[in-house]
């Protein structure tokens, strides 16, 4: 038995019980990218634009389709297999304390295993509870696995992959552009003011009065960029425009699954602890006036906020954007809105 176990490397090693539980984290997030590809987003589980997923767990790794390379560098134990999804066992790859990323790196040094290839990094949803509070169920925690996965896919397209490393990667983080809209007061106001103009476009009653409030978003947008250019010797567009790309799909995305889950009912198949009855509650509730942290840029990141509600004008005013925003690397959101 052992010689045959041996021998046939495509049996895969039986989980422990604690385990069942992560690997149906796992299958759920999976089945949750079919849903996105249904209601938000087609073409999301297409396998060409699929990214491996890596489970940081207390003491080992859970990998989700990983590369051969991640294969052949850790030897990862297989542990399940099944409808397109395979599911291994590795050793713990950092000690970083809480993933929440979608990562890869970046160099001359092409042996790691991530490098030019994006991997889907998370917390379990036990150590992602612990570090932010407010995640109480399992559900919530899949909405931030889904949004960071979606960056997964936007990498996957070569023309933007292409784009953010030859005029992204080096440029201002998006940590710089946090810390210069909340310490340069100028500037948060006229974002702020740029933000409310897509609101109003979005709430219009006409098509006269949203082509107004977006004719006034732009003209203080090119005013702030200009000052900015001008005040501080900084050009913040090319990367303020990729921001907003990324993280305004990756939003609108997520607030899909928002969206779904007021129309159903907890997964059952997980743990008890998993049940997330109480946070049901949150989702069963939810609208875009209580969760006013998707589109206010004074309580989110401000390009989160301005991207997601320029989408949303895209989807209001049916603009057919998705099949080219990510095939072309240097389209951004506000050049569609100002077509």
């Amino acid at each position: 038995m052992l010689l045959l176990l041996g021998i046939n490397g495509s049996l895969a090693a039986q989980p422990y019980a604690s385990e069942r539980t992560i690997l149906d984290r796992i299958i759920y997030i999976y089945n949750l990218k079919s849903v996105v590809n249904e209601n938000a987003w087609p073409g999301f589980t297409a396998e060409a634009f699929d990214v491996p997923l890596v489970y940081y767990a207390d003491s080992a790794c859970y990998v989700a389709n990983p590369t051969q390379r991640f294969i052949d560098t850790y030897k990862p134990t297989l542990l399940s297999k099944a409808s397109g999804l395979t599911i291994f066992k590795a050793p713990l790859l950092d000690r970083v304390p809480f993933h929440m990323e979608t990562g890869m790196t970046f160099g001359d040094d092409a042996t790691a295993y991530n490098h030019e290839s994006p991997f889907m990094n998370c917390s379990s949803f036990e150590i992602t509870s612990k570090t932010v509070p407010d995640v109480k169920g399992t559900e919530q925690w899949a909405t931030m696995v889904i949004h960071e996965y979606f960056h997964g896919f936007q990498f996957k397209h070569h023309q933007f992959f292409e784009f953010f490393k030859q005029h992204i990667l080096t440029k201002i983080s998006e940590d710089s552009l946090r810390k210069v809209y909340k310490s340069i007061s100028w500037y948060k106001e006229s974002v702020d003011r740029e933000n409310d103009f897509l609101l109003s476009a979005l709430n219009a009653n006409t098509s006269a009065e949203r082509k107004k409030d977006i004719t006034k978003f732009f003209e203080y947008r090119k005013e702030r960029r200009k000052r900015m250019a001008q005040e501080m010797k900084l050009d913040i567009t090319t990367v303020e425009r990729a921001y907003e790309k990324m993280e305004g799909t990756a939003r609108y995305v997520e607030y899909s699954l928002y969206d779904k889950f007021a129309q159903t009912s907890p997964d059952t198949t997980l743990s008890l602890s998993d049940s997330a009855y109480n946070e049901y509650s949150h989702f069963k509730n939810h609208t875009l006036a209580k969760d006013d942290w998707l589109y206010l840029t004074a309580k989110t990141t401000y390009f989160y906020a301005t991207g997601f509600n320029m989408v949303r004008l895209l989807e209001k005013t049916r603009v057919d954007y998705r099949h080219q925003l990510f095939t072309r690397g240097d389209l951004a959101l506000e050049d569609l809105l100002e077509r």
